[in-house]
C-alpha cells in the first residue's frame, strides 16, 4: 500500500495498490540519497576553511555556542521529526493533516523557549563557559536561528512522506552552509560581520525554502490555523524520543566541556574539526533513516516483515561498505589534509581514524535502533540511548584528562557501538526474527576484510608515491567488488530470497 494526491496540493491522500518492487530498489530515494550524499562534501570543504581562518579561539568559542544552539533545536523538535513520518501510516488523512499543524505549532513554542533558555543561560555564572562568552546581539543571533531550523527540520520531514527531498537536499546541504560558512570567509578578510550573523542568516535562507516546499505541497487552509493538540498516538511516539536526543546531544556537548576544561581550547578546536569531518561521512548512514522509517510508516508495519528485513539488510551493506571506503580514504590522506588545514589539526589524525572506525562497525546497531523506532519502539530505543549515555560519561571522565581529544572520541565510539550492540539485541527480542541474511553479511565481510587490510599496510608506509599507487588500485578493487555483489543481489528473484 501507499498513498496518492485525491487531487494535487490538496494535503489529503487516499491508499492505493502499488505493484510488487524489488524491496531495495527504493527508486526515487536512492537517487534523492545518491544526490544527498554527492552534495554532502560543500558543508565540510566551507566548514575546513573557516576552521583555518578562525583558529586560535574564535572558532573554538563559536562551535561551543553553536553545538549548544543545536542541542536545543533537536530537544524543540519534540521527536516530532520522526513521529510525523511514522504518523503519516497509521492515520486517516484529516488525523494526520490535524496532527500535522499540531505538531507545528507546538515545535514553534517549544523552539521559542529553548532560543529564550540559551541567552538566559549565556547571562548566569552557568553559562560562563568558554564559547558562551560571546556578546550579547551575537547570542540573540544565535539564539534566534533555533526556530527556523527546528520548523525547518519538521516541513521538510513532513514532505518526506509526499516523495519530496529535493528541498531538503538543497536547503541543508548547499544553501545553509553556502551562506553560514561561505559568506563568513570573505566576511574575515573584509572585517564584516562574524560567524553568529552568517549562522543566523544561513538559518534564514534555510527556513525559506523548507517554507516553500512545504506550502507547494500542503495548501494552508482557515481550518490548520485553529488550535489545536497532538493526538496521543502521536504524542505517544514522539516524546520519548526527546530523551534519546537529549542524551545523543549531551553526549557530545558534555565531550566538548570536558576537554575544554582538562585539555584547554586547542584540544577543543582539535576535536572539532575531527568530528565535523566525522560527521559529514556519518550523515551517509543518516541519509538512509528517513527513507526507512518512511518504509515502515507507508507499508503499516508494526512487525519486520520479509520487505522491510531486506531493506534493512540492504541498507545495513551498502552504508556499511561505504562508511568502510571512507575509513580507507582517512587512512591513507586524512593526515595531510588535516596538515593542510593547519599545522594545530594534523594532532587529530588518529582521532579522526578511531572516530570513522567506531562508526564503521556501528552501522549495524545504528540501523537497528531506527528499525526500533519503526516498530514504535521508542522506550526500547530511548532506554539503549541511556546506557550509551552512562558508558559515555563514564569513559569521558576516565579518558579525556589522559589523552584530550583523543580520549572524547575514543569514549564517544566506545560509547556508540554498544548502544548499537544492545539496539541489535532488543531489536531481535521484539522481531522474534534472524535479523541477518547470509549473502549481505558475507559480501561486507569479504570488501570489510581488503579495506582492514590496505588501511593496515597504509599505516607502514610514508611516502605518498608508495601510497598513492595502493590507495587508487585497492579502492578500484573494492567499488568493483562492491558494485558487482550490488548487481549480483538486484538479480536474485523475490522467489529465491529468504
Amino acid at each position: 500500500m501507499t498513498a496518492a494526491p485525491i487531487t494535487p496540493g490538496s494535503g489529503a491522500y487516499l491508499e492505493v495498490k502499488v505493484s510488487a518492487r524489488h524491496p531495495t530498489s527504493l527508486g526515487w530515494g536512492m537517487r534523492m540519497v545518491a544526490l544527498d550524499n554527492a552534495l554532502r562534501p560543500v558543508e565540510p570543504l566551507l566548514v575546513l576553511g573557516c576552521a583555518s581562518l578562525y583558529a586560535g579561539g574564535d572558532w573554538g568559542s563559536f562551535k561551543l555556542a553553536e553545538s549548544l544552539a543545536y542541542l536545543l533545536y533537536r530537544l524543540s523538535l519534540l521527536g516530532m521529526d520522526r513521529g510525523i513520518v511514522w504518523r503519516f501510516g497509521h492515520a486517516t488523512p484529516l488525523e494526520y493533516r490535524s496532527d500535522l499543524f499540531a505538531s507545528l505549532r507546538w515545535v514553534l513554542a517549544a523552539s521559542l523557549v529553548a532560543a529564550l533558555f540559551l541567552v538566559g543561560l549565556s547571562l548566569t555564572a552557568a553559562g560562563s563557559v568558554r564559547g558562551m562568552e560571546l556578546p550579547l546581539p551575537s547570542l540573540l543571533l544565535v539564539a534566534s536561528a533555533i526556530p527556523l531550523l527546528a520548523l525547518a527540520d519538521l516541513a521538510y520531514q513532513a514532505n518526506l512522506n509526499q516523495k519530496e527531498m529535493l528541498a531538503r537536499i538543497v536547503g541543508k546541504n548547499v544553501i545553509l552552509p553556502l551562506v553560514t560558512f561561505g559568506g563568513a570567509v570573505p566576511s574575515h578578510f573584509l572585517g564584516g560581520p562574524g560567524l553568529p550573523f552568517w549562522f543566523f542568516l544561513g538559518a534564514l535562507a534555510n527556513g525559506v525554502v523548507a517554507a516553500f516546499a512545504f506550502l507547494r505541497i500542503h495548501k494552508l487552509r482557515a481550518t490548520d490555523l485553529l488550535p489545536s493538540v497532538p493526538s496521543r498516538e502521536l504524542r505517544g511516539f514522539s516524546i520519548p524520543l526527546v530523551g534519546s536526543d537529549l542524551l545523543a546531544g549531551a553526549t557530545s556537548r558534555l565531550d566538548l566541556m570536558l576537554i575544554g576544561g582538562f585539555a584547554g581550547i586547542q584540544a577543543v578546536e582539535i576535536y572539532n574539526v575531527v568530528m565535523m569531518i566525522g560527521r559529514s561521512l556519518i550523515a551517509i548512514r543518516q541519509s538512509f533513516e528517513g527513507l526507512l522509517l518512511s518504509a515502515f510508516s507507508r507499508e503499516g508495519a508494526r512487525e519486520l516483515t520479509a520487505n522491510l528485513r531486506e531493506l534493512f539488510n540492504h541498507s545495513v551493506w551498502t552504508v556499511g561498505n561505504l562508511m568502510g571506503l571512507a575509513l580507507l580514504v582517512v587512512v591513507f590522506w586524512g593526515r595531510d589534509l588535516l596538515l593542510l588545514l593547519h599545522r594545530e589539526y594534523q594532532d587529530g589524525w588518529f582521532p579522526l581514524i578511531t572516530m570513522i572506525f567506531f562508526a564503521w562497525i556501528s552501522v549495524y546497531g545504528d540501523l537497528s535502533g531506527l528499525m526500533l523506532q519503526g516498530l514504535g519502539r521508542t522506550r526500547a530505543w530511548m532506554a539503549a540511548q541511556i546506557s550509551g549515555f552512562v558508558v559515555n560519561v563514564a569513559l569521558c571522565v576516565w579518558w579525556i584528562p589522559q589523552w584530550g581529544a583523543m580520549g572524547g572520541v575514543l569514549s564517544l565510539g566506545v560509547s556508540t557501538f554498544v548502544q548499537g550492540v544492545l539496539c541489535h539485541v532488543l531489536l531481535w527480542r521484539t522481531s522474534q526474527k534472524n535479523l541477518w541474511i547470509d549473502r549481505y553479511m558475507l559480501s561486507s565481510l569479504h570488501i570489510g576484510s581488503a579495506l582492514l587490510f590496505l588501511s593496515l599496510l597504509s599505516l607502514q608506509l610514508d611516502s605518498v608515491t608508495a601510497r598513492a599507487p595502493l590507495f587508487v588500485a585497492g579502492a578500484a578493487g573494492c567499488i568493483i567488488l562492491f558494485l558487482r555483489s550490488s548487481r549480483h543481489f538486484s538479480a536474485i528473484p523475490m522467489a529465491d530470497r529468504p
